[in-house]
């Protein structure tokens, strides 16, 4: 591939744009197509009731079990090899869920089992609460499918339902205590979604700061206390995340994903990447071709 494809969320009637429900190893065009790498504008939310099979998810396997919850976020990566597994994918949008998103957290900030930097991209949950919730997810199927005026609006009351239900098991089963009771600053979710927007700008932490209207060293220390790193680090994790997607999933050259994410010459991506990875961009690619 020379590109990573993204996928949008494109349904046939527009009124419902922000919202799919798709089967796992259905029929025809319905059935959910994963098997190439891609990306989407949109999250997901898989509901695994049989497993078999890896769903790939940025350069890690995870192997797909029943009873389990998978997460994708925009611009991840992802591929899913599973032909025996059976479920369904919930798309969306963030707009969908905006109402209920609460004042200034937006929506990892509110559903951190979302944040691909802090998180494994799964839940392993127990059998009666998946059954709970995927009873619901039957009802959003058919509602889905129906012609009630106001479907996208009960989609969205039960989509929030169930997400409320996956955030209190992740936060009564997550393994960091630390981190459960924690009450993380809102400015981290700002500073990594502006990171997420303009990493390949390769903006500086001053200018990250006033974007921010904070001073460089609060927002430094502000990202020392929530996260263990600093406001540098944190943007040069964006960068070599990205470049790792590129080097992966296509064949673009090294010089064209170091002129894709605007480095001025590609000798100061391999120095970059180098320094941060302790490989060379074409030596780190070599390690998934050879394995």
């Amino acid at each position: 591939m020379s590109v990573i494809p993204v996928h949008d969320l494109m349904i046939k009637d527009l009124q419902h744009a922000e919202f799919d429900i798709i089967p796992l190893n259905g029929v025809g065009e319905r059935n959910y197509d994963g098997i190439i790498p891609h990306r989407h504008n949109f999250y997901e939310l898989f509901f695994f009731t049989a497993g078999g099979g890896i769903h790939e998810v940025d350069f890690n396997d995870h192997k797909i079990k029943a009873n389990s919850l998978h997460f994708v976020s925009p611009t991840q990566v992802h591929k899913l090899k599973a032909e025996d597994s059976k479920g369904f994918v919930l798309c969306f949008t963030s707009d969908l869920m905006y109402p209920f998103q609460g004042k200034n957290k937006g929506f990892t900030g509110n559903f951190p089992f979302y944040d691909f930097n802090a998180n494994l991209p799964y839940l392993q949950i127990t059998p009666a609460l998946f059954a709970e919730l995927y009873q619901t997810v039957n009802i959003i199927n058919d509602i889905f499918y129906s012609e009630h005026p106001y479907k996208i609006e009960i989609i969205r009351s039960y989509l929030y339902i169930i997400l409320l239900k996956v955030k209190h098991f992740f936060l009564e089963h997550r393994q960091d205590d630390e981190n459960k009771t924690h009450n993380h600053d809102a400015r981290i979710n700002d500073f990594k979604n502006l990171i997420d927007k303009h990493y390949s700008g390769h903006l500086n932490v001053q200018q990250y700061s006033e974007k921010l209207n904070l001073s460089p060293n609060y927002l430094n220390a502000l990202c020392k206390k929530e996260t263990g790193k600093t406001a540098i680090q944190l943007i040069h994790e964006r960068i070599l995340l990205e470049a790792r997607r590129l080097l992966y999933s296509t064949n673009l050259s090294v010089k064209e994903i170091s002129f894709s994410l605007e480095f001025e010459d590609v000798a100061y991506f391999n120095r970059f990447f180098k320094k941060n990875m302790a490989v060379t961009p074409l030596e780190y690619r070599q390690q998934f071709q050879n394995s």
